[in-house]
């Protein structure tokens, strides 16, 4: 039974009121002053009937002038399992279940700085660990840390919309992570910075965010007396000093929407403020769903390009063009209220989970292949339950008209082989090629040599198929490397002071074999 009561485990009532086993008191922020009145009551009942209070640590303002105020009161000080354990997760659950095992024993008090419930991991695996022991439990509030920070700030945290995050838990993140949990834009408040160490890695987790020289403040011991001490300083210079100690907060200040990089909400707020009326860009906002079709073609084959050069740095870069299409696209359909970013989205993220139930529920799959025919499976069933079915399903639905006509060519002839719509040889699929050739040979009208073109271009997608190479990539590949022939052709000329068509029929033959060779001695 969990209970939060006035009455702790010495009050006078004891006797006729079910006793609570373990009672969890807040010391305040560090100010002896700041203790309040129902504490201050049950640690003096504690010591005139001389039973042991547990204090987390007593490395802790108000410790020594209560044991002033109080000389009777018997302390027992948990901080001989710091040195114990070997990590912060460790060191809780040690703290819990010495509490929870001495409470089996006898009711007890168990004391935290600031308030029990903000920033005191072992008091929550405290609660646990006792609902599932059958033990009773009361908190009794203290002044946090936070109340002091925010008055030494001046600082309204529900009014300034403050992020507060924990430094451990910072620390923790991946720097991909870091992104999605941090919003920069919004003041932040990072607690328990206790020691330099963890100042370095709260100063990288927030690089991923901020600027260098983004101006922090270091909150020094709030609430304390005569100690209390507002650093600010560069973030960079947060680990480079030895002003981070147990009693440490760090302030973040916000940064403005275009100075936030970073973020993804940053592009959001970026298109939004270049299709805004009446003082956005005059060309952004004119630009339809169907005016940009080709730039999302155009973008898409740039990271294409990027992905088959190897080129980390411009794959980034077009990644984000690639984006900015997205946001752009989305933004047009926010102002239409047909949709937002949101929607795009939940529905990626959605269709993910549901279409990965090897991942993100109890299937279980043996290889790729069966994944595959699972997705597939998913996708016929999303179809059937949005209603859009056709009465009258083709192997071919799906396949988008706008691919690049090879790309289409192998897929079409991917899903007619499935269903055994094939040569039966490789003999027999380049006797169809020459069979083609001698249609175009003998077509008379350009209609026809159109359409022979066509047919030689599909059959060549299909002699492709067979040998397991990706036409699309062929001819991506044959086109850089006729480019690269040809430029290196175009620097000889210039070095001989010629203009290309100069050149005899020879010439050209020399040029070209020159480039060929070059070419393949750079492999």
């Amino acid at each position: 039974m969990s209970q939060l009561n006035q009455k702790g485990p010495f009050s006078p009532m004891t006797t006729t009121q079910p006793t609570t086993t373990i009672t969890i008191l807040g010391l305040g922020p560090g100010n002896i002053n700041d203790l309040t009145l129902q504490a201050h009551t049950l640690l003096t009942q504690a010591a005139q009937q001389q039973h042991t209070v547990y204090f987390r640590t007593l490395i802790h303002p108000t410790v020594e002038p209560l044991k002033q105020l109080l000389p009777n009161l018997q302390i027992e000080s948990l901080d001989h399992l710091y040195d114990a354990s070997e990590d912060w997760s460790t060191l809780y659950q040690q703290i819990a279940q010495t509490i929870c095992n001495r409470a089996t024993q006898h009711v007890l008090i168990y004391a935290v700085p600031g308030h029990p419930m903000i920033g005191e991991a072992s008091v929550q695996l405290i609660l646990q660990m006792a609902r599932e022991r059958g033990l009773s439990t009361a908190i009794v509030a203290g002044l946090s840390f936070l109340e002091p920070v925010c008055s030494m700030l001046a600082l309204d945290p529900f009014d300034a919309n403050l992020q507060l995050v924990d430094a451990t838990n910072l620390a923790a993140l991946q720097s991909d992570e870091i992104p999605g949990k941090i919003i920069p834009t919004t003041p932040l408040l990072v607690t328990q910075v206790y020691n330099r160490r963890l100042a370095s890695s709260v100063k990288l987790a927030l690089s991923e965010c901020y600027p260098d020289e983004w101006p922090v403040k270091l909150v020094r011991a709030a609430g304390v007396n005569h100690d209390e001490a507002v650093i600010e300083m560069p973030l960079f210079e947060l680990d480079r000093n030895t002003f981070a100690n147990h009693l440490s907060t760090l302030y973040v200040p916000p940064i403005d929407e275009l100075t936030a990089l970073r973020l993804p909400e940053t592009l959001r707020y970026i298109t939004m403020r270049l299709r805004r009326d009446p003082d956005g860009c005059p060309w952004d906002r004119e630009q339809t769903h169907q005016s940009m079709i080709r730039f999302v073609i155009e973008e898409t084959y740039e990271v294409v390009e990027a992905l088959e050069e190897n080129d980390m740095e411009k794959l980034a870069e077009e990644l984000g063009d690639l984006l900015l299409q997205v946001y752009l696209h989305a933004e047009i359909a926010r102002q239409d209220e047909d949709f937002m970013i949101n929607d795009v989205y939940e529905q990626v993220n959605a269709k993910l989970i549901r279409r990965h139930p090897h991942i993100f529920g109890d299937v279980e799959v043996s290889d790729a292949n069966q994944v595959l025919q699972n997705w597939e499976a998913i996708k016929r069933q999303e179809k059937a339950d949005a209603g859009s079915q056709p009465q009258h399903e083709s192997i071919f639905d799906g396949v988008p008209l706008a691919l690049p006509a090879l790309m289409i060519a192998e897929e079409y002839q991917k899903r007619a082989v499935k269903v055994g719509f094939e040569f039966r040889s490789i003999e027999r699929v380049y006797a169809k090629l020459e069979e083609e050739l001698q249609e175009l040979r003998h077509a008379q009208t350009p209609e026809e040599q159109h359409e022979e073109i066509g047919d030689i271009l599909f059959m060549v997608a299909k002699i492709a198929r067979w040998h397991k190479t990706n036409a699309e990539d062929a001819l991506r590949h044959a086109n850089r490397k006729f480019r690269q022939r040809f430029q290196l052709m175009e620097e000889t000329a210039r070095q001989q002071g010629r203009e290309l068509a100069s050149y005899s029929s020879q010439e050209w033959r020399e040029l070209w074999k020159m480039a060929k060779a070059a070419l393949k001695a750079r492999e």
